[in-house]
This record gives C-alpha cells, structure tokens and sequence, in this order.
C-alpha cells in the first residue's frame, strides 16, 4: 500500500513540474474587431485598430509598412496657390511598436508625420491636396492590407 501511494505522489509531483515548466499558451484566434481606420490629422496620418485574441499576454508588437504618398500646395491669405509651391512626396512607412494587451485585446495606433515637407515662403500655408496610402499592419499571425484605391 505504501509503495502505491508513494507512486501516485512522485507521479502527481512530475505533473505538476511538467505543467508549472510548460510555456504560456497562445491565442490562436487574433483577429480584427475593429478598423484599421485611417484618417488625416493636420500635417499626420493615423492608423488604428482593435485586436483581439490575442490570449493572456501583457504585450503584443505591430509592424506598418508600406508607402503614402501625398500631395501638397502652399496657398496665400486669399485661398489662392503660386502654381510653382507644389510638392508631392513619397514616404516609406517601416514602424515597429509594442503595445498593451489587456484581456487578449490591444489597441493599435501608428503616427506618420510629417506628410508634406513643402516650405511655403511669406505668409504662405501648406495644404495637403491628396493622400494615397499603400500599406500593411502585421504582427501577432496577422497580414492586413490597408489600401487608399
């Protein structure tokens, strides 16, 4: 009897060294709940999204690629444009961040600015004609195109 008990006790011990040794279990589900939403902020671009499943980690990390392109003109007081201040740019967009996650959730938010690098003389401002973005949000098992077209 003995020898039974004591064989039920190393095999519950060796249970229990094996579970409290094995990794942390991952998500295998994340997925977008909501966005991406891009919008323009001034002189900046913003890209945001809620994922989820992400599983009981503290953190999950995002990659953006890709490219914007935006166009821009320097306008006077009176609305008008000098036909020569125009710009258009091409930004390579390569950001990495880490963000929270709270309930196999995070919230995702990426800044690219400044969109427009024109420098208008006198008292000339900068106005951003038009924007086309050609992105990707990646990390964590995820691939989303984010696409202006």
């Amino acid at each position: 009897m003995k020898s039974i008990a004591k064989r039920l006790l190393v095999a519950a011990i060796m249970i229990l060294t094996l579970g409290l040794a094995a990794p942390p279990a991952f998500a295998g589900n994340p997925h977008v709940v909501k966005g991406p939403d891009v919008t323009q902020d001034g002189n900046a671009l913003v890209i945001t999204a809620s994922i989820a499943g992400l599983g009981n980690v503290p953190s999950a990390t995002f990659t953006l690629s890709g490219d914007v392109t935006v166009f821009s003109q320097c306008y006077n007081r009176g609305g008008k444009n000098p036909a020569a201040d125009n710009k258009e740019e091409t930004i390579a967009v390569s950001e990495t961040d880490t963000f929270p996650v709270r309930n196999g959730r995070t919230n995702v938010s990426f800044t690219i600015e400044p969109l427009s690098t024109l420098d208008c003389p006198g008292n000339q401002v900068v106005v951003i004609e038009s924007v086309d973005y050609d992105l990707v949000l990646s990390g964590e098992g995820l691939s989303i195109p984010i696409s202006s077209s």
